[in-house]
């Protein structure tokens, strides 16, 4: 079944709102700039005839974006306007946050394994899994460094 451009926005809305956990409009300014993009950018006049919303709603919604750098903007030299879009480092900001959760989550579980083994009754099948747990973790922390590194050159 070949998705039609509207049925592909909702659903993308949906996935990348609850991904990040974004407000709908945010998601579906977001998704908008992902599907229809403008290497220039789009102004805030051209967003706000887009959207059908307030110019504070809007405005809170870009400022969200950029804050945490989902979208940038660009004032070009030969105009006052800024123009908004996906920021191009996001992807290597996304999985530079997914690195530091999985390096965070490996530290926890080697502490994890040191207190179970300074106990007085080590759970040797608990230690056991956490080891399996942690050398899945070293397959996917190789692989997602590998993909930073690709990302930032």
């Amino acid at each position: 079944m070949v998705a039609t451009k509207k049925e592909l926005y909702q659903d993308m809305v949906a996935f990348y709102g609850n991904l990040y956990g974004l407000p709908p409009l945010n998601a579906k300014i977001y998704v908008y700039m992902m599907l229809d993009l403008k290497a220039d950018g789009y102004t805030f006049d051209e967003l706000l005839e887009k959207f059908n919303v307030s110019k504070s709603s809007l405005s809170n919604s870009l400022q969200m974006l950029v804050q945490n750098k989902y979208v940038e903007y660009i004032t070009p030299i030969d105009s006052r306007k800024r123009y908004y879009r996906i920021n191009p480092k996001f992807m290597g900001i996304r999985f530079g946050n997914i690195l530091d959760k999985l390096l965070r989550e490996k530290e926890l579980m080697q502490r994890m394994i040191q207190f179970n083994k300074q106990t007085r009754h080590p759970n040797e099948p608990a230690i056991k899994g956490i080891s399996q747990y942690i050398s899945i973790l070293n397959k996917h922390i190789k692989t997602i460094e590998s993909t930073v590194k690709t990302l930032h050159q």
